[in-house]
């Protein structure tokens, strides 16, 4: 019985130029080197005497020639070399193709009687292949050597080698028993998979559900989604990574404040920041124990990607419904009246000068339709609320007598501070001008950070 295998030749110029580029193109195929005991893919790679051919062989493989020169075709490519794929047929048939540097097919060679296997025997193009022989001047003897002969085809591919200077004749078998300096065997594992990080779950799981709804996802360091609103009000949604497990939260803001300082960390931003916990007592109060604050993730026991899909479906019950009802500066107020209830923040004046709190919205109390009505009617609703909090947690009658005394306080001092930016002209024009200059600030901040255009 004769020979059957297949093979594939590297002309090269650089022997570790080419173990480098071929553990390179096995990375990208998700393999990595390991000792022989791990390996599920072992190559063996032979180098000519002069070191200026590199034949390659799958030990593992020796009957899937496709796979093989799927891969030559694809080195070829990626590292620019010609390479002469071969394939032998029970000795009776050799085929040869030539793949230039692009990878593509330059020409074939059938050594032998290809009728045999209905293939015709093909004339050569020779200025593809003399640039590959030892002597360029041999390129009649390649011809002479695949033309007719009684030779037996890997009697033919003897000589042939010798043109080339590279073994033609070994196949996978020999080169995996020879233990000489020529010889380099080289095993494969698969590379472990990387998990997706918090970043690349949070885009992927939150993005789906919330880039319909209009939000987009900032350039910052935290994981959020902001959508913006009339370019004045922004929604936000993320995740606080505890470690161990997620805590979704969101807020509310306006391009109104100070500084819109949204690539921050939850820690920093936490007195906006809102919790999903405190969403849910703020606009759902029940004596019903609430237990979904948190999501846990441990290994593969409790994965991330589940507790990042637990977190938006709680974040779609109990936030998005409290945002989406914010679309007007007065929803705002009636959310920060919420959130930030001990007190009516009214800006001291003049505003340049007195620019509070850089997470505080205060400032758009100016910009709301009939100021003082609108406070009077805020200032009852939060005296309801008081007394409400007075009775939950059963207050002694001093302690209900300051907190009704401090929030006339803030009260009075809030209509004093209204009262002269609808009466003093020079006054209300700096405090307009002051929020104009704060919103075209805050709207440059959201085009950084690639929320808006």
């Amino acid at each position: 019985m004769g020979s059957f295998f297949h093979s594939v030749h590297f002309k090269i110029s650089d022997k570790e130029k080419l173990i480098k580029g071929f553990k390179a193109h096995m990375k990208k195929k998700g393999f990595v080197p390991c000792v022989d005991d791990e390996a599920v893919k072992t190559y063996i790679i032979a180098f000519s005497e002069k070191q200026d051919w590199a034949t390659l062989a799958d030990q593992e493989s020796s009957d899937d020639t496709r796979a093989l020169f799927s891969e030559a075709k694809a080195i070829s490519k990626s590292m620019k070399l010609p390479c002469i794929t071969e394939e032998v047929t029970d000795s009776d048939i050799a085929i040869l193709e030539l793949f230039d540097k692009t990878g593509e097919r330059a020409d074939k060679i059938v050594v032998g009687d290809g009728e045999i296997y209905g293939m015709g025997n093909n004339e050569i193009k020779p200025e593809c292949w003399k640039p590959l022989l030892n002597n360029k001047a041999d390129i009649q003897k390649l011809i002479e050597l695949t033309g007719e002969s009684d030779l037996m085809a890997d009697e033919r591919l003897s000589k042939i080698s010798s043109l080339f200077g590279v073994d033609m004749l070994a196949d996978s078998d020999e080169l995996g028993i020879r233990n000489d300096e020529s010889i380099l065997k080289l095993s494969f594992k698969k590379a472990e998979e990387k998990k997706p990080t918090l970043n690349t779950l949070f885009t992927q799981i939150y993005g789906e559900a919330l880039e319909p709804l209009g939000f987009k996802k900032p350039k910052v360091r935290m994981p959020l989604y902001v959508r913006v609103i009339n370019d004045e009000i922004l929604h936000i949604v993320g995740i606080h990574d505890m470690k161990t497990h997620l805590v979704p939260f969101g807020a509310i803001a306006t391009v109104y404040r100070e500084d819109l300082c949204i690539d921050r960390t939850f820690r920093q931003n936490e007195l906006w920041y809102k919790s999903l916990k405190e969403f849910y007592l703020n606009w759902h109060i029940s004596d019903k124990p609430f237990d979904k604050g948190f999501f846990k993730y441990y290994a593969d026991y409790m994965p991330l990607s589940d507790a990042v899909q637990d977190s938006l479906n709680e974040t779609k019950t109990w936030i998005l419904p409290v945002l989406d009802n914010a679309k007007k500066l007065k929803d705002v107020a009636d959310y920060d009246d919420r959130v930030f209830r001990k007190y009516l923040a009214i800006c001291s004046l003049p505003l340049n000068e007195n620019p509070g709190a850089s997470y505080s919205d205060s400032a758009i109390r100016f910009l709301l339709d009939d100021l003082i009505n609108d406070l009077e009617k805020r200032y009852s609703a939060l005296l309801k609320r008081s007394d409400e909090a007075n009775k939950r947690f059963n207050l002694s009658q001093e302690k209900i007598s300051q907190n009704r005394l401090e929030l006339e306080q803030w009260y009075n001092e809030a209509r004093k501070r209204l009262q002269t930016f609808l009466e003093d002209e020079e006054i209300h024009n700096q405090t307009m001008e002051e929020l104009a200059r704060r919103k075209e600030h805050n709207l440059e901040l959201l085009r950084k950070y690639k929320v808006i255009k």
